[in-house]
């Protein structure tokens, strides 16, 4: 029962991504650790964790292989051991943050993609991201379910009045412009077809989509994470090529490359002032290899990382009188970065290079990630990728518009620009703490 608990729960995710599974997997979860002692507890959260995982972060072994994405899976259901030595559904759902916590700080910066406040954006929890953060989506669905469980219909009537006070919260995000936005697609039609062994392909196929764009069609171009494999004001025939489609399409381009400081860094090509971001947040086993020497001797694909060197600061980028930050990635899972730091930005970029999981559902879970992201800062997103999910977001976590996975194309529209501070941007991390605390207490 523990298994299929966990097999429910992950079909809120993608491929399946039917949100209802969640809240059923967690209340038989919730069910089976009411009836059973501590030692039946801790097998039952650890088979559950398995369950979750496996299927949820299959992709992983894609690239790094399966003993990686195996290895992976027993460490993050080695943490939900903690739900084992909660009583009640307070402390059930404080374990659970708890958890989601340690997910996304260790070892190695963390992993926390299987967070469950990803999963809920369609969902009727879609209201209270901008209001109690992704942090607090997640702590009160198992609340209330904890509720549910013991105090059944008596539950339910107490809950409605709840969830109908944190609608009255107010987001104070207001509109304040708009900006046109071109986002270039190249595609691919090999795995791997968009990565270090076929770099001058995808800077080729980028710079083809480039040009569908029209003159004056746009305020700001933006490229995807490594579409240019090398440092594009370093090459003489590159450095040539930007400037003369940022001359014809009268906007400069946000391009993201292997800066020649060792960084993954974004640049904008064609303003003024130079302004430029560094990767910050790297993704392990992916941007650098904890434990090189034991990892090559299971993966013959580790030696192909080569590693980065992490940005040490944040920026704000401004074009056409707006301002926006740019999340590289990995980044989108960080909270520090993908929601605290949104409270000065019009909008929100986000670069990501999915062409090492071609044809899987990582893809769809990265921008399941930037909605949810979106939903919490009340923010549009420009979410744009070398493989596929190309897409805009609106500042409710909606996809308004998308271009088809794998095609060399580029997604024109418009951007809500928009400021303010959302609840959830100002007091997330304090939210966060005040549930840990409710566990520690």
């Amino acid at each position: 029962m523990a298994f299929a608990a966990g097999l429910i729960t992950s079909a809120a995710f993608h491929p399946l991504h039917f949100w209802p599974a969640m809240p059923v997997g967690l209340y038989l979860l919730l069910w089976l650790n009411q009836r059973e002692q501590l030692k039946r507890r801790i097998a039952i959260n650890f088979i559950f964790g398995i369950a979750f995982q496996i299927i949820t972060i299959y992709w992983v072994g894609t690239y790094v292989g399966s003993f990686a994405w195996i290895a992976l899976v027993l460490l993050q259901a080695t943490f939900l051991i903690l739900l084992s030595f909660t009583h009640g559904a307070l402390g059930f759902a404080a374990a659970w943050i708890a958890y989601e916590f340690v997910l996304r700080s260790f070892p190695f910066g963390g992993f926390g993609w299987s967070r469950i406040g990803y999963a809920l954006t369609n969902s009727p929890f879609n209201y209270l991201y901008p209001r109690i953060s992704i942090v607090g989506v997640a702590f009160l669905l198992i609340l209330s379910l904890g509720w549910i469980l013991k105090y059944k219909f008596r539950a339910v009537l107490a809950l409605l009045p709840i969830y109908f006070l944190f609608a009255l919260i107010p987001v104070s995000v207001t509109d304040n412009g708009k900006i046109e936005v071109g986002l270039v697609q190249g595609g691919q039609t090999l795995k791997l077809d968009n990565t270090f062994e076929n770099s001058e392909g995808a800077i080729n196929k980028h710079f083809v989509a480039t040009k569908k764009i029209k003159q004056g069609a746009v305020d700001l171009v933006i490229w995807p994470e490594n579409a240019v494999m090398h440092d594009p004001l370093v090459r003489v025939r590159t450095k040539e090529a930007f400037a003369s489609e940022v001359a014809r399409i009268k906007a400069p381009i946000l391009v993201n490359a292997n800066l020649i400081d060792g960084t993954n860094g974004s640049v904008l090509i064609g303003d003024v002032s130079k302004q430029s971001y560094s990767k910050r947040y790297l993704t392990p086993f992916g941007e650098f290899i904890p434990f090189r020497s034991i990892v090559e001797k299971f993966s013959d694909k580790a030696d192909l990382v080569s590693g980065y060197i992490p940005g040490q600061e944040p920026y704000l980028f401004t074009s056409g009188g707006r301002t926006f930050r740019t999340l590289i990635c990995y980044e989108l899972l960080s909270d520090k970065q993908a929601r605290n730091e949104m409270a000065d930005a019009d909008f929100i970029v986000v670069q990501t290079n999915n062409a090492t999981y071609f044809e899987t559902w990582q893809l769809d879970q990265e921008l399941a990630i930037a909605q949810a992201r979106s939903a919490e800062t009340s923010r549009q997103s420009a979410y744009v990728s070398t493989t596929g999910g190309t897409s805009l977001i609106n500042e409710n976590g909606h996809v308004i518009s998308s271009i088809p996975k794998y095609s060399n194309n580029v997604l024109i529209g418009e951007i809500q620009t928009r400021n303010g501070v959302t609840p959830a941007t100002k007091y997330g991390s304090a939210l966060e703490v005040l549930i840990i605390l409710i566990l520690l207490s």
